[in-house]
């Protein structure tokens, strides 16, 4: 009886200083990556706004089944499932275009494109971003950790891959 008072104590203590030093990692976590493409800013744009062109570029998107759940695959209002997931164009302006994703197991995170000109018009600069917001859980606090690591190789490839297509 003694062993498990003792056993039950260490466990709520062990929680509560992992739990104090998870609470001290951000509540939320941007991977972002971006990159310069030699391209009409139209046409970029293009790319990134259309959902039927995200499997000449995308990591993913490529191999994976993509379905489309909205009768548009264009601007807002349009949903796909890739693979499991899926994901929403929530927005679209003359810069920009944000999207939320969704995952099998329901983890939900924002994403978008950002574009820019540069004043000769000639260069298109397209940056890249997904943000999580994360609950008070330790395990999702030190999981985020890895989120760069995941993401963000998987987010250069397609980068490079959308550069070399519209070079």
């Amino acid at each position: 009886m003694r062993f498990l008072k003792l056993a039950v104590i260490s466990f709520f203590i062990l929680f509560s200083i992992v739990t104090s030093i998870g609470l001290l990692f951000p509540s939320s976590v941007r991977v972002s990556r971006a990159v310069n493409i030699s391209s009409p800013y139209d046409t970029v744009y293009k790319y990134l706004n259309d959902t039927k062109n995200w499997k000449l570029w995308m990591q993913g998107a490529d191999s994976a089944t993509i379905q489309f759940l909205s009768a548009q695959t264009e601007g807002q209002g349009t949903a796909i499932k890739i693979g499991t997931g899926k994901v929403d164009i929530t927005k679209n302006t003359s810069d920009s275009i944000l999207t939320v994703w969704t995952s099998a197991g329901g983890n939900i995170q924002t994403s978008g494109f950002i574009l820019l000109n540069d004043t000769a018009r000639t260069i298109t600069t397209v940056q890249w971003f997904f943000e999580e917001q994360l609950n008070w859980y330790p395990w999702e606090r030190f999981g985020s950790m890895g989120n760069d690591k995941i993401l963000g190789p998987i987010m250069e490839q397609s980068l490079d891959k959308l550069k070399k297509l519209l070079e």
